[in-house]
């Protein structure tokens, strides 16, 4: 699978080939400020039963490197859980189940559950509001009843609104997507309070559901979209979103389409510096996430 800017395939297997060079690299960098015990919080340790793990000197309590991480608990080699993280955040079009169980030689349901760990973690900070001109838009992916076309109220559709940040030169900055329950109002104010600075000059279609926000979003007006004419750079983004979804994907169920809409936004707000995506971003960032159970890990949407 093609990747893009960045650690080359190569480069990523000499530095995170085997189980040894990844257990190091944990170990580095998560007591990199010092060893806190998590039961008494002690700071002094020795090793523990094996070379990598710390034993807390004061009550004996052991701690492994994966132990509170991503790679909490995993029941296959570590180096195939960060090659794993590796092609989903570095490929262009990120990967599927199918493809990663095949590649790294474990179930698939291994494998879509290790994603469904990654992806909880792909959500956006909420740090970064889009600012300047945002443009905002609303669709629908599944697929619609005989005669039904635009915002039909169908069960076999998922709503999602998308907010694209435009910069000066005419390019496309970040963006964010969310799933809503409908296109009230309500629903439509969850993006906006979320993702948008108060200040941003945001630009929208004549939906009446964007008219309220008036009052907040001062600086908020409608254009008709004239099919999509109008707005053609959000435009681009929503196929662009749609594509990837059924061509590396095929199938979505509507409960886990946020999960899917946080990894495509995450991957493309930082297609510009990938070479940092992996080690220093990702990977210590799962570092100081909490450790996710089964039940969780499928229930991340509800």
């Amino acid at each position: 699978m093609k990747t893009t800017r960045g650690l080359s395939r190569r480069e990523f297997e000499s530095r995170f080939g085997t189980n040894e060079q990844c257990m190091e690299f944990l170990t580095n960098q998560k007591w990199e400020g010092g060893f806190i015990c998590r039961v008494c919080h002690h700071s002094q340790s020795r090793v523990g039963k094996k070379c990598q793990f710390k034993r807390c000197k004061k009550c004996g309590t052991e701690e492994s490197p994966t132990a509170h991480t991503l790679f909490h608990k995993v029941k296959f080699d570590i180096y195939k859980a960060f090659g794993m993280v590796y092609d989903i955040l570095t490929s262009k079009k990120g990967a599927n189940t199918i493809w990663l169980a095949e590649r790294y030689e474990v179930s698939q349901n291994t494998a879509w559950l290790f994603k469904r760990k990654i992806q909880a973690y792909m959500g956006s900070s909420k740090n970064n509001l889009l600012s300047g001109i945002v443009h905002v838009d609303e669709f629908e992916i599944g697929t619609p009843k005989t005669g039904q076309q635009g915002r039909s109220a169908t069960e076999n559709k998922s709503r999602v609104v998308i907010a694209v940040e435009i910069l000066n030169d005419g390019k496309v900055g970040n963006a964010y997507g969310q799933v809503i329950k409908d296109f009230s109002t309500k629903s439509l104010k969850r993006i906006f309070d979320n993702q948008i600075d108060t200040n941003a000059q945001v630009v929208t279609d004549g939906w009446r559901g964007y008219s309220p926000l008036k009052r907040i979003y001062k600086r908020l007006t409608q254009e008709l979209s004239n099919e999509g004419k109008n707005f053609p750079e959000i435009h681009i983004q929503i196929r662009n979103l749609k594509n990837w979804l059924r061509g590396t994907h095929s199938f979505c169920e509507a409960k886990t389409l946020q999960d899917y809409l946080n990894e495509y936004f995450y991957r493309f707000n930082r297609r510009n510096h990938r070479q940092n995506i992996v080690e220093n971003g990702f990977l210590k960032r799962f570092l100081k996430a909490k450790s996710l159970t089964y039940y969780e890990i499928i229930n991340l949407a509800t």
